[in-house]
């Protein structure tokens, strides 16, 4: 180990939840146990130098290994806190991935000045002297080492993570049924899906039909739809969005167009660009 080294609305109200990986379930002893193994293994890899290197004075491969294992032993739990908030659900693996990336050249940095400052008091305290060897080569070197490290204690703090991740409460009362939030002047309207018949776009807005009339809702059409999708909605056109449950009839358009037909008598056109939404809508096809 020596020298290693999201206007208003569009919010879901009643369905707010957490998800593994972000508050974190490791134990204190978890983490001195993994400690003490960066510890032992620097202590068995000395000792391989050290016979390896019979002319070298005995103290100094102790003294390379023992104050890199230091390092990541003192860096160990602020590096899960880190950690925590880079991965999974609050990132995509992919963006998980670049975030912990993007912490190698500041960790290999520090790691580098760690090692220059302590080996140069320990080497001192022998009556010898150490030279880091500030060299883009030697970084680099240090650097393949240093993300080989960060790769392994990222991976055991997730699994550690997951390991001790406390159950479920017994019991635990169901989430809040879901509705949405759509700002209607100086009130807030809460509507279950089942109040919304189709959203069409209008300018900036998007106009919901609903049970209580039309009703404006300042949020993008693809914003809307990735929100309702759980929910039995389907986007046909670019500018409409209906809810499945209340389609009727669809009928054929030419050149892949159809139009939908609603319970309440409304009819929209679809485009053969979203056809294969209506896939999973039992329907009378005319």
């Amino acid at each position: 180990m020596a020298g290693r080294r999201a206007g208003t609305g569009g919010r879901q109200v009643g369905t707010g939840g957490t998800g593994s990986g972000t508050g974190g379930g490791t134990p204190g002893w978890a983490a001195a146990v993994v400690a003490l193994v960066l510890l032992l293994k620097a202590v068995v890899d000395a000792q391989s130098i050290a016979d390896r290197t019979p002319a070298a004075p005995a103290w100094q491969p102790f003294a390379l290994e023992l104050s890199s294992a230091a390092f990541f032993m003192a860096l160990l739990w602020p590096l899960w806190r880190v950690s925590r908030r880079l991965r999974p659900p609050r990132l995509g693996w992919l963006a998980a991935g670049v975030a912990h990336l993007a912490l190698l050249p500041p960790l290999v940095l520090l790691h580098a000045a760690w090692l220059d400052a302590s080996r140069r008091l320990i080497f001192a305290a022998w009556g010898a002297s150490y030279g880091f060897g500030w060299t883009g080569a030697h970084l680099l070197f240090e650097a393949r080492k240093d993300a080989l490290t960060l790769l392994v204690l990222a991976a055991l703090g997730w699994l550690l993570d997951r390991l001790f991740a406390p159950p479920p409460p017994a019991g635990a009362a169901p989430p809040p049924p879901f509705r949405l939030a759509v700002k209607d002047g100086s009130r807030t309207l809460l509507l279950a899906p089942h109040e919304i018949s189709h959203a069409s776009t209008a300018g900036n807005y998007v106009e919901l039909a609903t049970l209580h009339g039309p009703v404006l809702h300042r949020v993008t059409m693809a914003a809307l739809a990735e929100t309702l999708a759980p929910h039995g909605f389907v986007r046909i056109h670019r500018a409409h969005l209906v809810r499945a449950a209340a389609v009727v009839a669809v009928a054929a358009a030419g050149s892949g167009d159809f139009a939908v037909t609603l319970a309440g008598g409304v009819e929209l056109p679809g485009s053969r660009r979203y056809r294969a939404a209506l896939a999973g809508i039992t329907v009378t096809m005319n």
